[in-house]
């Protein structure tokens, strides 16, 4: 995939709307030196090609009921790798799941997970290991405090 091509116009609003996607036109045009409708254009044009995937609303966990996050590192068996597609698949479905990734080292997986305590979690990973009976291991992390929390990018 190449980088699309972004003006520094482009970099500012990409990096303004990562911190605030409610900003509006006008405020955005007023700080870089464009019109409204101009800030309008560009950004409809940024998500058409897929530079802005999602705008969304980021809730408290804490707030939601969710105020435990765990990091659960997942192995899948030896000779089992049939099962990685399930268990990609079971991830992705899951609403506890917040991130989860197929990485290398230990783990075969790497998910954060937030629940409401302990006794939900254990559920959720007895659910987990009776509908993917390949997984051999699931090693867990418990975050003290969440130092950032972000999907931002820098914009170079």
């Amino acid at each position: 995939m190449s980088l699309p091509e972004l003006d520094d116009f482009d970099r500012h609003l990409l990096t303004r709307v990562q911190a605030d996607a409610h900003c509006k036109a006008e405020a955005l045009a007023a700080e870089i030196g464009l019109s409204a409708s101009a800030v309008q254009r560009r950004l409809k044009r940024l998500r058409e090609r897929g530079v802005i995937q999602a705008e969304v609303a980021v809730l408290d966990p804490a707030v939601m009921g969710r105020g435990l996050t765990l990091i659960a590192g997942l192995t899948i068996g030896r000779d089992n790798y049939a099962a990685l597609p399930r268990l990609k698949a079971w991830l992705a479905a899951e609403p506890a799941v917040q991130q989860a990734w197929y990485v290398t080292g230990e783990a075969d997986l790497v998910a954060v997970v937030l629940a409401s305590d302990m006794p939900t979690y254990d559920a959720l990973c007895a659910r987990l290991m009776a509908e993917v009976p390949q997984i051999s291991r699931i090693t867990t992390q418990v975050v003290i405090e969440p130092l950032k929390r972000s999907l931002a990018l820098p914009i170079a």
